[in-house]
This record gives structure tokens, C-alpha cells and sequence, in this order.
């Protein structure tokens, strides 16, 4: 009986461990989402707030209030916190693994604004609980049993991966979503080609309208190219910045035909058309994946519910037999 009453109580602390490191986690995702809510309010109140500097400067100017404090309440005591014991963990960050982590981090598109040192410190930080809460599951020693040290061992483990699975999934989220506004971005571009525009006057064009992730990262290859980079190199930059076969396989084109002087409209509009081709033929591949997705949630959902549904009526029958 005490066994029992033991490996419930183990039960419940594992389950409480979860939800805490479930909860540390969407915290994390909520305070970085509302620290950016607040930096656009901030910038739009701006417009209103001048400083006295300004003020002193611009008599003209139609002050409303003195600003003596930047930033929220929050953003001036708990981010500038976590902020300093990052920049703090950040000194003691390989830099082999800093270089990887921060590309890792740019495929991404920086996430919360983190960058490699913050990312670090931040799965520092989680495997950190993990450890403590291991620590808290086997703190009495001298009544140790293999389930708790399972669980924390579990635990550990965890903490130890989840960084890193939720960055993963960022990269693959923000390549997924480039990849299927290619097609329409390179249908754009053709039209604009057909039209008479140059090549970077439609690259700019469509940057001015698409408020996606493709569209920031075109408005960023433009504006290298105005601060005096090559086409090339910045159609280059960009595809190291996404990591997209199909847009590497775009710019290596692009160059190509800038070499030996092709149209750049012909050369759009088959890419345009290769890629349509593409996105159905992916789109084909993800449904005819669906039918084997759905073996395991039939095998443990569906079918057990059926078979008790028709075998239940005969149960009385046969246990009146014997």
C-alpha cells in the first residue's frame, strides 16, 4: 500500500515538473510577445512624446509630455535582468558553437530578437530547472527508488532538448512559409519584368506590399544592394540567410543568366512556372503522407471504441454460458 501511495505521489510531482517547464516555456513566448507589442506602442507614442532636448531645439514642436523614462515598468526591471545574466552566461560561449548556433538562429529569423549568446544562456537557464527539479525529486537519499530517478533522469532530459526542438521548429515553420510564397513572389516579379521594370525595382516593389517573411527579407536585399552591394552578393546573402533548395536554386539562376546576359523576364517566368509545378507536386506528397499518419491515432482511438461497441452486447451472453 505504501509503494502505491509512493509512486502516485512520484506521478503527480513528475506530472507538476511537466506542467512547470510547459509553463517556464509559454511564459518566455508571452513575455517576448508582449515586448513587442509594447515596443510599437512605444514607437507610436513617439510621434507624440518629445524629449526636452528636442523641445529646446524645435520651439514648433507640439509637446505633450515630457519623457524622463524609455520602456515599461517591466521592460526596465525583469528584461534588463534576464538581459544581464545572458550577457553574463554569453562570455562563456564556445565560439565555434556561438557561429553555428547564431546561423542556426538567422535561418530562423531570430526569434524573440535572440541571438546566439541569449539562446545559450536561455538553455542554460532550462537545463538548470531540469537539474533542480531531478534534485528535488531524489532529495532524500537515504529512500531513493529507481521510478524517481527514472522521472528525473526524464526530466533532465527534457529540459536538455526542448530548446532545441522548439528551434527547429522555428526554422522549419519560417522555411515552410518562404517556400510556399515563392511561387507567388516569383509570379509577381514576372508581371513586373513583363511590365518594363528592372530587376531591383521589382525586387522593391514587391517588398513595399508584402508584410511576410519573404517580403522583409527582400526589403533587406534591397537595401544592401542601395548601400552598395552586388546583386549577386546580396541575392547570395539572402539565400544563406533562408537555407531554401528552391530559392538557392532561384538566385543560382539568377546570377547565371545575369552572366551571360539573358532576359530576366524569360527567366522569371519559367521559375515562376517550375515552382508552380513544385508546390502541387508537394502538396500531392503531404496528402498521400495522410493515409499512414492516420494508422496510429485509428489503432488506439478509433478502433478499440468500434470493437467495444459491437462486442459489449455479446459479453452477457457468453459470461452466462460459463
Amino acid at each position: 500500500m505504501n509503494i502505491e501511495l509512493i509512486d502516485t505521489n512520484l506521478l503527480l510531482i513528475l506530472l507538476g515538473a511537466i506542467l512547470a517547464i510547459l509553463g517556464f516555456g509559454l511564459t518566455i513566448y508571452g513575455v517576448s510577445t508582449w515586448s513587442k507589442k509594447g515596443n510599437r506602442i512605444a514607437k507610436r507614442l513617439d510621434k507624440f512624446i518629445v524629449s526636452e532636448d528636442q523641445s529646446a531645439g524645435d520651439s514648433t514642436a507640439n509637446q505633450i509630455i515630457l519623457r524622463e523614462i524609455k520602456g515599461s515598468l517591466f521592460s526596465r526591471t525583469i528584461i534588463n535582468w534576464l538581459k544581464k545574466v545572458f550577457n553574463l552566461l554569453k562570455k562563456f560561449t564556445p565560439e565555434k558553437m556561438a557561429v553555428d548556433m547564431e546561423h542556426k538562429l538567422t535561418i530562423a529569423g531570430n526569434p524573440a530578437n535572440m541571438h546566439a549568446g541569449e539562446y545559450l544562456a536561455l538553455r542554460f537557464l532550462v537545463v538548470s530547472v531540469g537539474i533542480t527539479l531531478a534534485f528535488l525529486l531524489n532529495r532524500d537519499f537515504n529512500n531513493i527508488n529507481m521510478n524517481s530517478i527514472l522521472y528525473g533522469i526524464v526530466i533532465i532530459v527534457v529540459c536538455l532538448f526542448l530548446p532545441e526542438v522548439w528551434l527547429k521548429g522555428c526554422v522549419r515553420s519560417r522555411q515552410d512559409e518562404i517556400r510556399r510564397g515563392l511561387p507567388d513572389a516569383l509570379d509577381v516579379l514576372s508581371v513586373c519584368a513583363g511590365a518594363g521594370l528592372g530587376f531591383d525595382q521589382s525586387l522593391q516593389k514587391i517588398s513595399n506590399y508584402w508584410d511576410t517573411e519573404l517580403g522583409h527579407e527582400l526589403k533587406r536585399a534591397t537595401q544592401e544592394m542601395k548601400m552598395g552591394s552586388s546583386r549577386a552578393e546580396a541575392l547570395k546573402n539572402m539565400s544563406d540567410r533562408l537555407d531554401v533548395d528552391d530559392f538557392t536554386r532561384f538566385v543560382a539562376i539568377i546570377i547565371q543568366a545575369e552572366r551571360i546576359g539573358m532576359s530576366y523576364a524569360d527567366v522569371l517566368h519559367s521559375q515562376a512556372l517550375q515552382m508552380r509545378v513544385l508546390r502541387q507536386c508537394r502538396a500531392r506528397e503531404i496528402a498521400n503522407k495522410l493515409p499512414a499518419k492516420m494508422i496510429l491515432p485509428l489503432a488506439l482511438m478509433i478502433f478499440p471504441a468500434i470493437i467495444a461497441v459491437i462486442l459489449a452486447p455479446a459479453i452477457p451472453t457468453v459470461l452466462g454460458i460459463f
